[in-house]
């Protein structure tokens, strides 16, 4: 089914979050004052406007709580849609120049999608052809009177049970049309795919590969449930031979398809390139061992001090019996600290101050650390639990791999793209205010 690129986008490294890895910094896009359609970036023929922008804005997930956002959350979003747009459009340049159009399975896909339009049109004119006499109305308002909900189920009931005798009618009618015939005794489990089991007029045809990959498993294991999906594909072919005839136009909805599937189908295409071999995905699980790193996780308590020498007289009482904790809870300078009584909760491990990880590391559970001398004061610390950290393998995170070998290619692919089209970011706001660029170049960090 259609795959919306905006959607798309996804996972632009097929994440629930897209950061669009354009060489680029978030951007604070206001909204306009005034409705218009200007250009806010141009991408080689392509262009993004802000009339682009309010409608991707709208279909975003974000928009129902969009008014109760800061207005630097609002612009850091539209930023970002603003980005994934541009990148929409940069794909959409590099799969018009590929070949992917004349690929059989595209155009397979697309013949689909337009009989599928086709189909749903004569379905709902058939439909809606279906009036309730004025003596039926009359009858049911007389036996339901006020009561709307009765009234609307039985007029729904009605039209359901007219529909269904139409709609058995019609498909029998447009079989007698373009004389469907259907050749029962080829119609087999182990058919060869190209054996043509229906045939009609107007280039109406069905061949089991049309139907049943005989190469794969499939939910078809036996001759009528094989049959039934021949019968469902034939109504498909001649209900869109009927609308096709009768000048139905989907034109317009088939081009909008392909604007936006071709992209994405494009990009699919890419990531399979990029990460569609387990060797390759091996190869980055062993050269990125931080990324199958599971951090060790300490249940810390402790007590920070202002002074050395405070450290050393609580250090002391500690020795002699008294809690860490009712001491944190008296004297401890962290306000956390003393708020919780030196209970500091979890802490995971190259999260906090290296220098406190190394002092208690190698910590025994229950056991009081030495006096560790930190730039926030002197602490003494306690480990109550932990929880050990380890080396996720290869097949525990095989999806991860992938996904963070196609966020790397995507990286840097992107920024070929912009250097092959040329991309010009506009300037936004006013004349008044000569607003700043919507995106400055990104300052890589050192």
């Amino acid at each position: 089914m259609k795959n919306s690129l905006s959607n798309l986008i996804l996972p632009i490294a097929i994440a629930t979050s897209l950061a669009v890895p354009l060489s680029i910094a978030h951007a604070s896009v206001q909204q306009p004052t005034t409705k218009t359609n200007d250009v806010l970036v141009s991408i080689d023929r392509l262009t993004v406007t802000d009339t682009d922008l309010e409608e991707a804005l709208r279909s975003s997930p974000f928009y129902t709580q969009f008014n109760t956002m800061s207005e630097k959350e609002q612009g850091s979003l539209r930023g970002n849609i603003l980005k994934r747009l541009v990148t929409s459009r940069l794909l959409s340049l590099e799969a018009e120049s590929s070949t992917l159009s004349n690929d059989k399975a595209f155009i397979k896909e697309l013949d689909n999608f337009k009989k599928g339009l086709l189909y749903r049109y004569y379905m709902d004119s058939l439909r809606n052809r279906i009036k309730i006499p004025e003596d039926k109305q009359a009858e049911f308002k007389k036996e339901y009177g006020s009561d709307r909900d009765a009234l609307a189920a039985a007029t729904s009931n009605y039209i359901t049970t007219q529909y269904s005798g139409l709609y058995k009618l019609t498909i029998k009618s447009l079989r007698d049309r373009y004389h469907v015939t259907l050749h029962e005794a080829k119609v087999a489990i182990d058919a060869k795919p190209d054996t043509v089991v229906l045939e009609g007029d107007s280039g109406i045809k069905v061949s089991i590969s049309d139907v049943y990959d005989v190469s794969k498993a499939d939910s078809i294991k036996t001759k009528d449930q094989l049959l039934e999906k021949i019968y469902e594909l034939a109504e498909l072919l001649v209900v869109a031979k009927a609308a096709e005839d009768e000048g139905v136009d989907v034109d317009p909805k088939v081009d909008g398809y392909i604007k936006e599937r071709l992209p994405a189908l494009f990009l699919e295409k890419k990531q399979e390139e990029w990460a569609g071999n387990e060797d390759t995905l091996k190869a980055y699980y062993k050269a990125h061992p931080e990324a199958s790193f599971i951090p060790q996780r300490w249940h810390i308590g402790m007590v920070v001090l202002k002074t050395e020498e405070e450290a050393i007289d609580v250090m002391a009482r500690i020795k002699q019996g008294e809690s860490l904790f009712k001491i944190a809870g008296e004297i401890s300078i962290d306000p956390y600290g003393r708020e919780h009584r030196g209970d500091m909760g979890w802490v995971r491990e190259r999260s906090g101050n290296p220098v406190i990880e190394n002092a208690i590391k190698d910590l025994d559970d229950g056991k009081i650390s030495d006096i560790i001398k930190t730039k926030k004061g002197y602490i003494i610390a306690t480990i109550l639990d932990r929880r050990p950290g380890g080396v996720r393998r290869f097949a525990g995170m095989k999806d991860k791999v992938r996904q963070l070998v196609i966020n790397e290619k995507m990286h840097t692919y992107l920024e070929e793209l912009q250097k092959k089209y040329k991309v010009d970011w506009k300037l936004l706001g006013s004349p008044e205010t000569k607003a700043k660029p919507v995106i400055k170049e990104a300052k890589r960090s050192e």
